[in-house]
């Protein structure tokens, strides 16, 4: 196992997100703070997860959002487990900004598995994303300065936001006085963030003490990747040239307007996939459809770049693919990772990852010009330009 540098950086990082792109945005923002990311794609491989090298980030979905409390537990400590078998130093549990699923199951389950190696284990939680409009003042989650319950996600079908008020959303969980000191803090604390400084002095908090588990969502997990920078690496060459195939699973409104603005402006060698009319009860009976109308066009035709727009898609288009992995290597925007494919049919493929509920209508048209503006050996390393969440 890989050992600490001796300036309070961990050499390694563990992540467990509760929906695939939310582990790709929070893992994908450490690739512009010197990281290698590896965002492991179904079940335990141990080609894939060994040796674990320096400055890696090691990340996995469980898809414990629309779980019920025990499923979800159970699943968020297995993948615990297993990044720590892998011997991740430090472990950041990746949440909804808007707190949609089980979040307090997830901690429980983080916790019993990460107490398994540290006894003194404590968590301390904000889902505030600042950049996309998400705070937290006074205990209360805001979106764009309104009660989330009070915002689409309180009415998500779902997986729905029922109150706003983080003491009701976390029971047992103690606010976190910006006074306080890692020592004392409570084994299980939530805090305010209304600005990125907010959450770099969380980060500073938390910082030394790997008996901590950060819980939050990317605003967070900017905040850890800024402390825990590492040098600059090489950067990863995009993927060969080929057509571009959009996949959207994300039944949001927001969803819909970003593919009725790139279908008016479509280039020749894009490919638009959308939820069929007649969609199943579930969204993750959308995504397997549409992964298997992805699988289709990659085995006949040359596939250059993926963009999948969804959690529940992402996870089921990579697995009909037989994916291992993906190697992130950079962020095209706010929210929106980009790697290489590694295993499976697409095996080389540029991926793009978005969740479905957030960005202005032309961001699938930028997502795709920035993909057919690279050549095939410059890298799609872009800064990130956080961009108004027009809806949650």
């Amino acid at each position: 196992m890989t050992c600490d540098t001796g300036l309070g950086v961990p050499a390694t990082v563990g992540l467990v997100a509760d929906d695939f792109t939310g582990a790709a945005d929070s893992a994908g923002v450490f690739t512009q703070h010197g990281w290698a990311v590896r965002l492991l794609v179904g079940p335990a491989n141990t080609d894939h997860e060994a040796p674990l090298t320096p400055s890696t980030v090691l990340a996995v979905a469980t898809g414990a959002r629309s779980l019920n409390d025990a499923d979800a537990a159970q699943v968020t400590a297995a993948a615990v487990r297993r990044l720590s078998e892998a011997g991740v130093e430090r472990l950041f549990l990746k949440i909804d900004s808007t707190m949609r699923g089980s979040v307090p199951a997830q901690v429980r389950g983080a916790l019993d598995a990460w107490s398994r190696r540290h006894p003194d284990a404590r968590a301390v939680v904000t889902p505030a994303f600042p950049a996309l409009g998400r705070t937290v003042v006074d205990g209360v989650v805001l979106v764009d300065g309104i009660p989330v319950s009070e915002t689409d996600s309180g009415r998500d079908p779902f997986a729905p936001v029922t109150s706003s008020r983080l003491d009701e959303l976390l029971p047992g969980f103690q606010p976190l006085s910006p006074a306080s000191a890692i020592s004392s803090m409570p084994a299980r604390a939530y805090a305010d963030a209304t600005t990125d400084d907010d959450l770099d002095a969380l980060a500073r908090l938390v910082h030394h003490d790997p008996a901590v588990v950060a819980v939050g969502s990317a605003g967070l997990a900017s905040a850890l990747a800024r402390r825990w920078q590492h040098p600059a690496r090489a950067s990863v060459a995009s993927a060969s040239r080929g057509g571009v195939v959009v996949a959207v699973t994300s039944l949001h409104p927001v969803s819909a307007r970003q593919v009725s603005e790139l279908a008016a402006s479509l280039p020749s060698d894009v490919d638009v996939l959308t939820p069929p009319v007649e969609r199943g009860p579930r969204p993750s009976d959308v995504a397997a459809e549409l992964a298997q109308r992805v699988n289709a066009l990659v085995k006949t035709q040359d596939v250059g770049a993926l963009i999948v727009v969804g959690g529940d898609g992402v996870a089921a288009v990579l697995a009909a693919l037989g994916a291992t992995a993906v190697r992130l290597d950079g962020v095209l925007d706010a929210g929106c990772p980009t790697g290489i494919i590694v295993g499976g049919l697409a095996d080389g493929v540029r991926l793009v990852s978005k969740s479905g509920g957030f960005g202005p209508p032309t961001a699938l048209v930028d997502l795709v010009s920035h993909l057919r503006s690279e050549s095939p050996t410059d890298p799609v390393l872009h800064p990130v330009h956080p961009k108004e969440d027009h809806n949650v």
